[in-house]
């Protein structure tokens, strides 16, 4: 009677899944970006593309560092008959980039090129400061984007310019004060990434025309103060001074350099939308913050932006510029793991639940066209590594050793069961893409064998969603695979 009464309600439970509404993000891209595998460690570039070429990556972002590839970037004198237009220069380092791009075109993984600082001293506009990141100078860096561009040429599919720009590491002065007090400071490192910004665009599209440039790069949170060196600007209230509009989007002529102002145009805008040791769901209460669970906030702010001419947009003509909303390149994630982060990390299996999640409603946001994973494997935790930023991010250990997170990477799949709802959405991906077939199964509480209730053909990108009711908890997983089966991670929702 038992199994007979399982049965029945198994085909009717079967008869009731349906496909789910095309999802928003049926071609987002898998991105992956980890300079130090592929520039950074000798003879790890070309096997490190093959490996990601095989677990599904098809574009990757490769940072190109201008006080690194350009010459004497110690001294405050520009070398003397150094033409900094010209790639083929004696005096330019392209060794490491060359490599990276080499690489991951031969694997047909797409580059995105960020061109960024710091910058060498002499193009600085106070070289006397000897500081790489202070008020680089457009010239100088015109002239450095126009070198990159015509050396990369086609085999660059989008850039982006200058990495965090509201981060003090990457941009200098972030704020400029008048007195003692953080009343008297005005937020300063907008208007200086707008010329920086202007002027490489303009050289990219003077070489290539068609290629995009994507704006922003920005870091996910501010500091705490601004009186002080070390002070940052949270990325909405960056990108409201970047267009010269007040808190409250009204023109603003008063701010930084917006008297004369003309807007930028980006082609798409970048994020890195790191959420530190919280659930990719959960809301940041941080003052213009955006991370990974407030994206709206990014693309409500932008819009707005955009529609006062603050901000336009560089892939669409005439008055559509105003009107054409900006994609949005999340070209940088990363959750980083205790261990071996006993600080910052979260849980190796948190860590391996968070990202397949955060993947879910990146697809779900149609805005959303990429979403990057930030490091392949950590990097050193020492002391010195640490004081420069390291991260421990990656789907593996430093070691080469896995994280739970390595196998999900190739199949993320997530269940979603809203509050006061009887229906699922079942969500999942294969990696690399293709149209492949899955079979998905689920295991209701107090059966012991999951059972297939549906078998489907993934998109092209390799995503496939289903509704599926749900009437008690329930365990869900995919499994797909001839000569080698592979199963997803498991996903139990309970409805409430």
């Amino acid at each position: 009677m038992v199994r007979a009464l399982s049965i029945a309600l198994l085909a009717a439970a079967v008869a009731l899944v349906a496909p789910a509404a095309a999802g928003a993000g049926a071609t987002m891209r898998t991105g992956l970006a980890d300079d130090g595998l592929m520039q950074r460690i000798d003879g790890r570039a070309e096997p490190t593309a093959a490996i990601w070429q095989a677990s599904g990556v098809e574009q990757s972002r490769v940072s190109i560092v201008w006080g690194l590839v350009a010459p004497d970037p110690s001294s405050v004198r520009k070398p003397k008959g150094f033409d900094a237009r010209n790639p083929a220069s004696p005096d330019y380092n392209w060794t490491s980039v060359d490599t990276a791009v080499t690489a991951l075109r031969a694997r047909g993984i797409m580059v995105e090129l960020s061109v960024t600082t710091p910058a060498p001293i002499w193009a600085s506009s106070v070289p006397s400061r000897h500081e790489p990141t202070y008020k680089p100078r457009p010239d100088e860096f015109a002239d450095f984007v126009h070198a990159v561009a015509v050396r990369y040429g086609s085999r660059i599919a989008s850039y982006a310019l200058i990495n965090e720009p509201n981060l003090w590491q990457w941009l200098t002065p972030q704020w400029s004060c008048s007195g003692a007090t953080e009343s008297s400071c005005v937020a300063a490192s907008p208007a200086i990434y707008r010329e920086l910004f202007r002027a490489g665009y303009s050289e990219i599209k003077e070489v290539q025309p068609s290629t995009p440039v994507w704006g922003g790069s920005l870091a996910p949170l501010g500091g705490p103060t601004r009186n002080d060196g070390h002070s940052s600007i949270g990325p909405l209230l960056f990108l409201r001074r970047l267009g010269c509009v007040t808190d409250d989007f009204l023109r603003d002529r008063s701010g930084s350099g917006c008297r004369n102002f003309r807007p930028v145009s980006f082609d798409a805008i970048a994020h890195h939308p790191h959420s530190a040791w919280r659930a990719p769901n959960s809301s940041n209460d941080v003052a213009d913050s955006v991370t990974i669970g407030t994206i709206p906030r990014l693309t409500s702010t932008i819009d707005r932006i955009q529609s006062r001419g603050g901000v336009l947009n560089g892939s669409a003509v005439g008055s559509a510029s105003k009107t054409k909303r900006l994609d949005v390149e999340i070209d940088e994630y990363g959750i980083q793991t205790n261990p071996p982060d006993e600080w910052s990390g979260v849980s190796l299996r948190n860590q391996d639940n968070y990202l397949q999640e955060a993947a879910y409603m990146m697809w779900k946001n149609s805005r959303v066209k990429l979403f990057s994973q930030y490091l392949w494997q950590d990097e050193p935790l020492d002391k010195v590594s640490v004081t420069a930023g390291s991260w421990q991010s990656g789907v593996y250990f430093a070691d080469g050793m896995p994280k739970p997170s390595a196998a999900s990477f190739r199949n993320p799949f997530w269940v979603e069961l809203p509050r006061h709802s009887r229906r699922a959405t079942v969500w999942g991906q294969v990696r690399p893409g293709g149209q492949t077939t899955v079979t998905v199964q689920s295991r209701t509480a107090g059966f012991a064998r999951y059972a297939a209730i549906r078998t489907v053909t993934t998109n092209r990108s390799g995503f496939f969603v289903l509704s599926v009711p749900v009437r008690a908890k329930t365990a869900f997983r995919f499994y797909y695979g001839t000569d080698v089966v592979k199963t997803s991670s498991v996903r139990t929702v309970t409805p409430r």
